[in-house]
């Protein structure tokens, strides 16, 4: 088993950062964390920063239900392509 944290994906937010979706243990409490990593310095190594979201992994069904309604609501608005 790799130790945590344990990337997942990463989905890019802008031209310059993006957001790192990953599995962690913190205080002994698993976690699903969703971070903005962007670049800090003239280098663009991008680093964490605090923009983001932690959720236990029992939400991550009704986060994920949510960004469904998200995408089919910005479908049907004409803001992104693709099936609702």
């Amino acid at each position: 088993m790799i130790a945590p944290p344990f990337a997942v994906a990463v989905v890019g937010k802008t031209d310059k950062a993006e957001v790192r979706v990953s599995l962690d243990i913190v205080k002994g409490v698993k976690l699903v964390d969703m971070r903005v990593f962007a670049p800090f310095t003239a280098s663009n190594i991008l680093m964490p920063t605090k923009e983001g979201l932690s959720i236990r992994p029992e939400f991550l069904t009704d986060l994920i239900d949510a960004l469904k309604k998200a995408h089919d609501q910005a479908c049907e608005m004409g803001w992104i392509g693709g099936a609702a």
